[in-house]
């Protein structure tokens, strides 16, 4: 299953380990490295971080996505997906 973050960009769910409220991420000097470390080694993708940006989601292979979706709502619609494939994987 594959998580819509916005624009053209999905991203499978068991990729995901991490979705992060861009608003909380501001002020702190390890955060502003993290995203440095994604933006130096081309791990950064998106529109960058643009003022429309509201989350940034991480995956396994340390890729950071910008989402100008929220992260209350990327994490909402992961919920349902899992909730989905465990119902499918129930049934058959």
């Amino acid at each position: 299953m594959y998580v819509h973050l916005g624009g053209e960009i999905v991203v499978p769910v068991r990729e995901v380990v991490a979705i992060l409220d861009v608003r909380l991420l501001q002020g702190s000097d390890l955060n502003r490295e993290f995203i440095d470390k994604a933006v130096a080694g081309k791990r950064l993708r998106g529109d960058g971080l643009t003022p429309d940006c509201k989350a940034l989601v991480v995956t396994r292979d340390m890729t950071v996505y910008t989402s100008a979706v929220s992260a209350q709502t990327l994490a909402r619609r992961m919920t349902h997906l899992r909730q989905s494939a465990r119902a499918w994987d129930a049934e058959t």
